[in-house]
């Protein structure tokens, strides 16, 4: 039998979202996932202000995601005007952007974790343990950021403020006990996924696809040529009532759909050979918390932060120059794409997060599962809903 299905209000997706399932005999053979929350309107908002606001503007489009968009929103800026940052500013910006890909991540395990872990003692123990890594990044933040949330330290030319090397030497000293604890954790972590899979006979190739990966760098973000995107709206893909109502583009690179994220990243540049289906989604999150907390140990160590960070020259432009500015975000590659005029004025502003290309492939990996599995299909690419509805 074959029949429509519409869910709404999908949980743990950080926003309003929705699925459309046509399915036959307990299977999907089509899926869309989509967006429900308010578009608010940021790219329009940015015209004719000031460049330098931009990376406190949006920065307020996610509570989540907030450093990655202040990090490639003052990129684009600063491509643009043709602004060069002092070295050390860039090395800062990673670091505090490895940190809320950190901060993320562990978040999503917490989200998560009650589909792994049976017994409630267990689960508040796992919770535990990843909440004193999440404090240890949080003060990381806030210190080096001037805030944990929405970091005003990020700005257009750079970095605002130093981070002094006593405060560094801090960190360093109890980062290697927290670098400890965040592989036991990945341990924890990976054995109750593997778990997870073998209680309910999930297959290893559950929420497979065919796509192509994107992804520019394995921990930082490089520049890319913007056209080498295009957009389809959802005018074009849906009917009836959801032609109005769903609120997110459905970007294409290259004219194509592909995924990005934590297995796009491996996959580029760690030589990963994709297995197929969603558990490794989860498994290479993990991979990127350690690795992540390895590198900013590293860049800490090996810099200093506590000079000028910040080239201070006013963002002017000709009103023709497309500045880009990528981070990879955890969700995968961010991009904000920007013209500046003469008098230092936004004329064009244009962002693309990573839940929006992921939109295809998470409609692409519903194709042949079981109706009581979809959810696990969406959680594992932990979508934020409310950044693709910027």
């Amino acid at each position: 039998m074959r029949k429509v299905v519409k869910i709404e209000g999908i949980p743990l997706t950080e926003g309003h979202s929705g699925l459309y399932l046509d399915v036959e005999d307990g299977i999907v053979k089509r899926g869309l996932y989509f967006a429900l929350v308010p578009v608010r309107g940021f790219e329009t908002l940015l015209i004719g202000r000031e460049a330098s606001v931009a990376p406190v503007l949006t920065s307020r489009i996610c509570g989540l995601c907030q450093i990655t968009h202040s990090i490639a929103s003052a990129k684009a800026i600063e491509s643009a005007a043709g602004i060069e940052i002092p070295p050390e500013a860039e090395v800062l910006r990673e670091v505090l952007g490895l940190a809320v890909r950190i901060y993320n991540n562990l978040l999503h395990q917490i989200m998560v974790s009650e589909d792994l872990f049976l017994k409630k003692d267990d689960r508040f123990l796992f919770i535990r343990e990843v909440q004193r890594v999440r404090k240890f990044v949080a003060r990381l933040l806030e210190s080096a950021g001037g805030e944990i949330i929405h970091s005003p330290n990020i700005v257009v030319g750079g970095i605002s403020e130093p981070f002094e090397d006593f405060v560094k030497e801090k960190f360093l000293k109890e980062g290697e006990e927290v670098l400890g604890l965040l592989e036991s954790n990945y341990l924890t972590f990976r054995e109750a996924v593997d778990e997870l899979w073998r209680r309910e006979s999930l297959e290893e190739t559950l929420g497979s696809h065919n796509l192509e990966f994107f992804s520019t760098d394995l921990y930082y973000g490089k520049e890319i040529d913007f056209n080498r995107f295009s957009f389809r709206m959802p005018q074009e893909i849906f009917e009836g009532e959801l032609k109005r109502r769903v609120s997110n583009l459905y970007p294409l690179l290259n004219g194509k759909p592909v995924e990005t994220g934590p297995r796009a990243r491996a996959v580029f540049f760690k030589g990963y050979k994709p297995k197929g289906g969603i558990k490794e989604l989860h498994i290479l999150r993990g991979e990127e918390n350690v690795e992540a907390l390895k590198r900013i140990l590293e860049l800490l160590e090996s810099n200093s932060f506590s000079g000028e960070l910040r080239n201070r020259r006013l963002p002017i432009s000709d009103g023709e120059t497309l500045g880009v500015g990528v981070h990879e975000a955890p969700r995968g590659t961010n991009v904000h794409a920007v013209k500046i005029d003469k008098s230092g004025k936004i004329i064009y502003y244009k962002i693309v997060v990573p839940t929006e290309i992921n939109f295809w492939a998470i409609s692409e990996s519903l194709k042949g599962v079981e109706i009581d599995k979809v959810e696990y299909v969406v959680r594992a690419y932990d979508p934020c809903i409310v950044c693709a509805s910027h």
